[in-house]
């Protein structure tokens, strides 16, 4: 996320504020000297139960001056004393909600010191997602006194993840609150933060610190497990690579990848994960050196054999692609749902004729009693639509739509129970979808009876169908009985629309209960996305289907097919920047969606030719 300057200079603001009011509270630590601290602690050890209660109750008055001191004896190979420190350091105070802190930041902290290891942990990447960088002062409480190490670290990286202040000011100014608030600290997110300050300052200059750490965190690994994880190096390796990377250091930075790489346990979901990373960065190589590394794994899972051969088709090394994706086919042929998962993974790639062949594979090993194989019909339809393969599209769908509607084939109730359940879909609906497949292909082919047909048979199937009624509107043989017919199906479609929608709002404002709230307000969302589709690519009250699609994203925020639909109405309303704004939201939320392109594309065109005129 960007972070604006203002936000920056209202939470340095805060955070000087509440450093000032913990000084208050908390005395200096140089009040203390350090060897008085280390004779207390020392103390607790001693063979006098008196001198060990009262070295305890004296580092206890000190409070957080003692914490550095007390976290590192926790570990001290005398029993009384770790067991004492420990106590010592779960019992102190931490004030983590601080008076200048944000709304958000007050409700994800409360309570926090009495939640368990794992909620907190919950609670630190909550405060690492939070926008406008209020998340960064508290976490630099977590990694200044958090009495769990990890997370201590886990904190310090939330911090390094989120983005930098674009403005030299603003990020000095980070790093002195940084220093301010961690720096007295021996722990090692502080030490983070040390040198995160100074990449903030002087980034190549922090590349020799952030190796060192990195190393002494290996070695922490090793030799104490405890008090790290593959995760945190691995999340730590990933930020110091990428730090690397921006310097122009390529060879540096191919170590850093081995030593990730070598850290992997092995397992298909962080060999995943790694993939993923991988992919997001384009190190093609990598992944090949993944597949090197992890032979076994990558000949025996689909899903991970497909990303080695996306990494030849991205070097354009097509023979090795093919034979890859080939191989993963052949792959666990039984196990449905991960052959499903890849196939919507693909389609995402934008490897479009894998993604086609394990869609058919998963309805050629399912019987339509399957949810996966309604699921795979309806996908790969759509994607064939997408692609413009609409008799692909009308052959998928077709046979499903046809048992659905045959009330004497064995598998009717079944089909009608998923689609009515699973899917909210009518059986009548796939018909009317098929048929226009079927009319699109006929277009296509400048076949128009045939195509003034499927459209007929569509109607007949359902004549609420938006995209049928599309078609029907867009008919180039049409004749004025056709045109009167279309209209008039149009505007009673339309009307019983908005008489829907008007019963769902009013259900939205008074009904109870967060379940069935969100349950009508999806359903309103549905039905103002429909009315604003039908009419923006017919005709009607394009204003009124702008407002009524942003009322859809209202309710389902940053869905990718309504901005798709506010797109198309704001081009019917003939303002094509707004128009060519949220088709580009469209696209960016759903990349792989190539009639969503072709709309921006054809918004684009015409922006161009108007401003031409």
């Amino acid at each position: 996320m960007q972070i604006a300057r203002y936000y920056f200079i209202a939470i340095l603001f805060a955070a000087s504020a509440n450093t000032a009011v913990a000084q208050q509270v908390t005395p200096e630590p140089s009040v203390v000297a350090e060897q008085e601290l280390l004779m207390l602690i020392a103390q607790l050890g001693d063979d006098d139960f008196d001198r060990r209660e009262l070295a305890q109750q004296k580092l206890k008055e000190l409070g957080l001056v003692a914490f550095d001191a007390l976290h590192a004896a926790r570990y001290n190979d005398d029993i009384e004393i770790a067991k004492r420190a420990t106590y010592l350091v779960r019992s102190m105070k931490v004030r983590w909600i601080e008076p200048k802190d944000p709304t958000s930041v007050a409700k994800i902290l409360k309570d926090y010191g009495e939640q368990h290891v794992s909620e907190r942990r919950i609670r630190i990447e909550q405060l690492t997602k939070l926008k406008n960088s209020e998340g960064i002062i508290p976490l630099t409480r977590m990694v200044r006194y958090e009495s769990d190490t990890k997370l201590s670290k886990i904190a310090a990286l939330g911090i390094i993840q989120y983005n930098e202040p674009e403005e030299a000011e603003d990020r000095e100014q980070l790093a002195e609150t940084l220093i301010s608030i961690c720096g007295p600290s021996a722990r090692v997110g502080s030490r983070w933060m040390e040198a995160f300050a100074q990449t903030l300052a002087d980034p190549a200059d922090s590349l020799e610190a952030w190796d060192s750490l990195s190393e002494r965190e290996e070695q922490t690994l090793a030799t104490f497990p405890r008090d790290s994880s593959r995760e945190i190096l691995q999340r730590m390796l990933r930020w110091q690579h990428e730090l690397i990377t921006e310097h122009g250091q390529t060879d540096d930075a191919s170590v850093v990848l081995a030593r990730m790489i070598n850290l992997l346990d092995g397992t298909r979901q962080t060999l995943l994960d790694m993939v993923e990373w991988m992919s997001d960065r384009e190190l093609w190589e990598g992944i090949e050196q993944l597949a090197i590394r992890f032979p076994g794994e990558f000949q025996k899972y689909p899903d991970l054999v497909y990303r080695l051969a996306e990494s030849f088709v991205r070097r354009d090394m097509m023979d090795e692609a093919n034979q890859t994706a080939d191989q993963a086919l052949e792959l666990q042929l039984d196990d449905v749902q991960m052959h499903m998962e890849t196939a919507i993974w693909l389609k995402q790639r934008m490897l479009y004729e894998w993604s086609i062949r394990e869609f058919q594979h998963v309805i050629t090993s399912t019987g339509m009693t399957s949810g996966y194989h309604l699921w795979a019909v309806f996908n790969l339809s759509e994607l064939q639509h997408d692609l413009l393969k609409h008799g692909d599209a009308a052959e998928t769908l077709m046979p499903l739509a046809l048992a659905a509607n045959d009330k004497e084939d064995p598998t009717y109730r079944t089909i009608n129970g998923y689609l009515k359940d699973t899917f909210k879909r009518t059986a009548q609906s796939l018909v009317s979808r098929a048929e226009y497949f079927h009319a699109r292909d006929c277009e296509d082919k400048e076949d128009y009876e045939k195509q003034r047909e499927h459209l007929n048979k569509g109607f007949a199937a359902d004549p609420t169908d938006g995209d049928l009624l599309i078609g029907m509107y867009r008919f180039k043989k049409a004749d004025e009985a056709w045109k009167a017919r279309t209209r008039d199906a149009i505007e009673n479609t339309v009307t019983d629309q908005f008489d829907e929608i008007q019963q769902l709002e009013q259900e939205y404002r008074t009904v109870e209960g967060v379940s069935r709230k969100d349950t009508v307000g999806y359903a309103l969302a549905r039905v103002c996305n429909q009315y604003a589709w039908l009419v923006g690519n017919t005709f009607g009250d394009f204003k009124l289907a702008v407002k009524l699609s942003h009322r859809s994203l209202d309710l389902r925020k940053d869905a990718p097919g309504y901005l798709d639909t506010l797109g198309r109405c704001y081009y019917a309303a003939d303002d094509l920047e707004n128009a060519i704004k949220y088709q580009k939201q469209a696209v960016e939320l759903d990349p792989d969606s190539q009639q969503m392109r072709r709309q921006l594309k054809m918004f684009e065109t015409a922006l161009k030719e108007k401003e031409a005129k």
